[in-house]
Order: structure tokens, then sequence, then C-alpha cells
């Protein structure tokens, strides 16, 4: 499966559970697995639940190095596009 497709099934995974598990509303879980995964953070929610917090170890861990597979895999493309103009 590609990169891609699965930082999309991870953001879709995290943004279930944290509505489900930690009753977030659907934009603040989705915004929440973004700040996480891309390093940002959010000060503003802490996950209250035991599975939660394990989760989000466990969700870092997993996602925080697929994601910024991605955004090189995107990096080295607009690189590779800038020299093919040169």
């Amino acid at each position: 499966m590609l990169p891609q497709k699965l930082v999309l099934l991870l953001l879709l995974s995290g943004t279930i559970f944290y509505h489900k598990e930690e009753g977030l509303s659907i934009l603040d879980a989705l915004y929440f697995c973004v700040t996480t995964l891309t390093t940002v953070g959010n000060a503003e929610f802490v996950p209250q639940t035991n599975i939660g917090k394990i989760f989000t170890i466990i969700y870092i861990f997993a996602g925080t190095g697929l994601t910024f597979s991605v955004v090189g895999r995107i990096a080295v493309g607009i690189y590779l596009s800038k020299q093919r103009d040169n």
C-alpha cells in the first residue's frame, strides 16, 4: 500500500478513535490527529482515558515516520521537477 494511503487510513482511524473514545467532534479529532502526526502538537487536548493515552503513544510512533515519509516524497518530487525545468 502506498504511504499516502496509509497516512489517510491512519488519519481516518485516529479520527474515529478520538471521536468515539474521547468524545471529540469529528473536526476536533481530525485536527488533533494532524497536529500529532506532524509533531506540531496540541496543548488544548490531552487524552483523558488510559486507552486513549496508550492509543496516542502507538499512534505517534506509527504515524510520525510515515507522515514524514510522505512529506519527503513530495519534497523530492518538487526538487526533481525543478531540476528538469532547468
